[in-house]
């Protein structure tokens, strides 16, 4: 099984997004950097927070992420999405479905449902990942827990930072391709500024 490494950006980023929509469900994609089967997940790109189906906007979504992240030559290696309701986190049937839809671009993409619960803690990773075996997603149980698990985070300081911008209210910095639609001068593939928050958090 590949291996997959979570980088503070990444992470915060994910859960930035779903901090400045809590009562909604949002969704993204993980990019990273691939290195025979290793996976270093650097950037998350938020993509909505209004709708959870296979529509032609997904797919125009899809595309962008996917020139965006072979122009920086990186790959899409997972999705992510963090429940309407904070005790959900199973990945529901439009969001695996959703999901399903990576592994035509990359076989080896994975599943992350973020974990409120774990956040607030801040002693845990809050993302609870999924692998696609015999033809549905599972959940990796024991995954960030020990190192053979296939999943970890780049550093320990991930969980400080994204706690530290969640209590700046730094998710007014995220900008999804919902956004992006009604503004088109969010860069929602980027979020620059917000990249170099994080960066000196």
């Amino acid at each position: 099984m590949p291996e997959y490494i979570v980088s503070s950006q990444a992470y915060s980023k994910a859960i930035l997004h779903s901090a400045k929509y809590p009562w909604a469900t949002v969704q993204g994609f993980f990019l990273a950097e691939k290195k025979d089967t290793k996976y270093r997940l650097i950037d998350a790109i938020a993509l909505s927070h209004t709708w959870m189906q296979l529509t032609p906007m997904f797919d125009v979504a899809l595309q962008q992420v996917q020139n965006y992240a072979q122009s920086l030559g990186l790959v899409i290696a997972g999705y992510y999405v963090a429940n309407e309701t904070p005790e959900a986190i199973q990945l529901s049937a439009s969001s695996a479905q959703l999901a399903k839809t990576l592994l035509a671009i990359n076989p080896d993409a994975v599943s992350f449902v973020i974990d409120v619960r774990k956040f607030k803690t801040g002693e845990v990773p809050a993302l609870v990942p999924f692998v696609f075996v015999d033809a549905q997603w599972k959940e990796k149980e024991g995954a960030f827990s020990a190192k053979t698990a296939g999943f970890s985070l780049e550093n320990n300081q991930a969980l400080t930072t994204a706690r530290i911008l969640v209590e700046e209210r730094a998710e007014v910095g995220v900008y999804d391709f919902d956004e992006h639609l009604d503004n088109v001068s969010l860069d929602w593939l980027q979020n620059i500024a917000l990249n170099e928050r994080i960066r000196t958090a």
